[in-house]
């Protein structure tokens, strides 16, 4: 019967998406689908999200897929009152949106439900794990079985990230030479406050989702220009201290209570948030789908905490539907995705950037400007926003105003990225124009 509860909460939450249309990286699969082999490999590669089929089909998979994930749980975790109530609350936590809603997050639901089955199942766990290891988020996160009463499963481990090793390193690698700059592949104490800083922030968004968007300010540039570093590092911060004390909270209840669910639970969560925890950064510096998987723990642990006090587990049911249905529209369409992603957190900077090409595109070359210039006042040393300023004065015929910019820009090359910067700065100087996302 609580299975039933749980898909039935699942379809009618999610219901609505199928409507939606394909957005961000939905859009770049669905126009270059990826070459396979067989009908069967085409299948594959639909449930990984990595080809699109329609979009109907493919936000009903991830609703189903998600729905799986949420059963998992109340199975996993011992089929109880307080895995049942878990199971509700990830389903409508509005924080999960990355990979309950959208079409190309459906990797790390995956990942996350064949975790939950070797959780559940010793016999499965080989090839559940197996599976599991195959997606980036994955490799490591079955070290979150260490604490459970199936740790023995990891038994398997040592072949299995043996097998996915060379697949995963250049997945890394790739993301590294991508996405990584100087600053993050130094390691320095300060590190530590970022990363504490990261959980913190992660923590608060599973319990309480105050901001759901699809471009946070937190941490932005954190590692790109010396302002938003100074920033970055600082203690100053409440999410610091909400993810220092989280810990030695944790810490403290283990020693004075023991190993529970709530030990379990956020030891889940510390586990799986470790890799995104900017300690050392190969990926966007804050990303919801990221704590999809730590998520899991989060609620586990909340429950075990108040599953005696029934008015607080519905007042968090309902606090998570009614965020869930004021957030969800903006996966109605790309447009949407931009413009909502601006009104729940002006303050990021690539927000607006994304906004700026979205204008570019349909040749409203002022309003693109207008992004940009906007993107510049939140972060005046982005050497992407200040080149794409340089670009489209030029194209208005501000070759004056456009030389100021071009300068700036080469003045704010990230370290460890000149090469790229200065053949885009050739083309702008040869009479292109190739803008940078």
């Amino acid at each position: 019967m609580e299975l039933i509860i749980i898909f039935a909460l699942n379809i009618l939450l999610y219901a609505k998406t199928l409507r939606y249309k394909y957005v961000s990286d939905d859009l770049s699969t669905f126009h270059n689908p990826p070459k396979w082999k067989n009908k069967f490999h085409k299948w594959f590669l639909w449930v990984l999200a990595q080809y699109k089929w329609t979009e109907k089909w493919d936000h009903l998979m991830t609703t189903l897929v998600h729905s799986a994930v949420a059963m998992m749980i109340y199975l996993a975790f011992g089929a109880n009152q307080v895995s049942f109530w878990a199971a509700l609350l990830f389903s409508a936590n509005p924080a999960n949106n990355q990979a309950s809603i959208w079409i190309s997050g459906r990797g790390y639901a995956l990942a996350t439900l064949l975790l939950l089955i070797s959780l559940y199942s010793p016999f499965l766990a080989p090839f559940s794990l197996f599976g599991c290891a195959y997606f980036n988020i994955g490799y490591l996160a079955p070290l979150a079985l260490v604490g459970s009463n199936n740790w023995h499963v990891l038994i398997w481990m040592p072949f299995i990230w043996w097998f996915w090793w060379k697949r995963f390193r250049k997945d890394v690698v790739f993301k590294a030479k991508n996405e990584e700059v100087v600053e993050d592949s130094k390691f320095h104490l300060r590190k530590l406050v970022l990363a504490i800083k990261t959980v913190g922030f992660y923590l608060s968004l599973c319990l309480i989702p105050f901001r759901i968007t699809f471009y946070h300010s937190f941490l932005q540039s954190c590692a790109g220009n010396d302002i938003m570093k100074r920033r970055a590092y600082t203690m100053k911060d409440k999410f610091f201290w909400i993810g220092l004390f989280s810990i030695i909270g944790w810490l403290s209840y283990i020693y004075f209570r023991g190993w529970d669910l709530f030990s379990y639970g956020m030891f889940w969560f510390y586990v799986t948030i470790a890799p995104f925890s900017n300690l050392r950064r190969v990926q966007q510096e804050c990303a919801e789908r990221y704590m999809y998987m730590a998520n899991v723990g989060v609620m586990i642990g909340l429950v075990s905490l108040i599953i005696n006090y029934p008015v607080l587990l519905v007042v968090f049911l309902t606090m998570y539907i009614s965020r869930l249905y004021t957030t969800m529209r903006m996966y109605s369409d790309d447009f949407w995705l931009i413009e909502e992603a601006v009104l729940e957190d002006p303050g990021a900077w690539y927000a607006w950037h994304v906004r700026g090409f979205k204008r570019w595109n349909n040749e409203s070359w002022r309003e693109a400007l207008t992004m940009w210039v906007m993107a510049n006042m939140i972060s005046p040393r982005e050497f992407k926003v200040l080149f794409n300023i340089a670009c489209v004065l030029k194209l208005l015929g501000k070759k004056d105003e456009a030389e100021q910019f071009i300068k700036k820009a080469e003045a704010n090359i990230i370290p460890g990225q000149e090469v790229a910067a200065q053949e885009a700065i050739k083309e702008f100087h040869n009479n292109r124009l190739p803008l940078l996302i």
